[in-house]
């Protein structure tokens, strides 16, 4: 198949067969990749990016404090391609930070997200996306990918998407499109191309009055949700873009245990003030309630004062609502003390 020979060249060779000349034009598109200990597989998930066919874009790569040797890597290739942009956090930060923190500095119209050890499966997808954006004028567009745990998966192991449950509805409008994707386990930012205003308008208004250092987990749940909150339109096209590979090997976060469940909290608290209480919203918000259920191995943890004070104000709202049972709201004050 034309896509695993692609990929195959990407380990293969450096050479992108074309000398890049990009003379400062605006780019197209933003490709951002939140960098951090992946020496091993990173070179490739660039070279993947390098070959496309589309060649007005900036690949922005956020070095979120690697360890190893990523941030040479990413140096050294830099020095070739005038599109490369490296950011460098001074500190340990996650991967929503890290991606969204590319997202502001971005030139290009549209975002392309992918993983440190994704690679991009069709050399025309960018170029695909970008003309049917431009063409329709849609907010989000959504395609398929290989999802499996090492890059030599056979092709029946391509992860068909479970965002379209109907597989002739291809466009989804709003109110619809707010929960539908949260409801059928689409919490995955790869996979997506986006309007740019669009994702500077969900990272604003969930930045905004609230503590958002450290989320470390669930941060793709945060960022789908508040992106088609804010959108309008989203297109599935049935096509194979990416190949994702499963791994948490070089996870981006080294940070206090308390912190994952802060972030469930800071996820529970943006449904909470994001939704309209409608049957559905109403059943995601009671799934995510109990899901704190499952960090009781968690319970001698000790909390910041910071994150005391947060996590306070929004087991106030769980305990005011009138949807949650109270034997869910009284397993909670046992488990946080309350």
């Amino acid at each position: 198949m034309k896509g695993k020979k692609y990929i195959s060249e990407c380990f293969e060779t450096t050479d992108l067969g074309f000398e890049i000349e990009f003379n400062n034009i605006k780019p197209k598109v933003s490709v951002i990749i939140p960098v951090f200990n992946c020496q091993n597989t990173i070179r490739s998930s660039i070279i993947s990016i390098q070959k496309q066919t589309l060649k007005e874009i900036e690949i922005i790569l956020v070095n979120d404090f690697s360890l190893d040797g990523s941030k040479e890597i990413i140096e050294n290739i830099q020095k070739d391609d005038p599109r490369i942009v490296i950011i460098n956090n001074n500190k340990n930060m996650g991967t929503l930070y890290s991606r969204n923190i590319g997202a502001f500095l971005a030139n290009g119209k549209y975002i392309f997200p992918l993983d440190k050890d994704d690679l991009i499966f069709d050399k025309n997808i960018i170029l695909r996306l970008y003309n049917i954006a431009e063409k329709y004028n849609y907010d989000i567009i959504e395609f398929k990918a290989i999802d499996a745990y090492n890059y030599n998966s056979k092709i029946n192991e391509m992860f068909e998407d479970p965002f379209i449950t109907n597989k002739d509805k291809r466009i989804i409008y709003q109110p619809e499109l707010k929960f539908l994707s949260l409801n059928n386990n689409d919490c995955h930012i790869w996979g997506k191309y986006i309007k740019h205003e669009i994702y500077k308008k969900a990272i604003s208004l969930f930045y905004d009055k609230r503590n958002i250092n450290y989320i470390c987990v669930a941060e793709d749940d945060i960022m789908v949700f508040m992106l088609f909150s804010v959108s309008l339109t989203f297109y599935f096209f049935p096509i194979y873009g990416i190949f994702h590979l499963i791994s948490n090997e070089t996870a981006s976060f080294t940070l206090p245990k308390d912190h994952l469940v802060f972030s469930r909290i800071y996820f529970l608290d943006i449904l909470f003030d994001f939704s309209e209480n409608n049957n559905k919203e109403k059943e995601y918000i009671i799934k995510n309630a109990k899901s704190f259920h499952n960090y009781l191995i968690l319970k001698n943890l000790t909390f910041s004062q910071q994150n005391k004070l947060y996590l306070g104000k929004v087991l106030k709202k769980i305990f005011n609502c009138n949807y949650i049972s109270t034997k869910h709201k009284n397993l909670l004050k046992s488990f946080f003390n309350f």
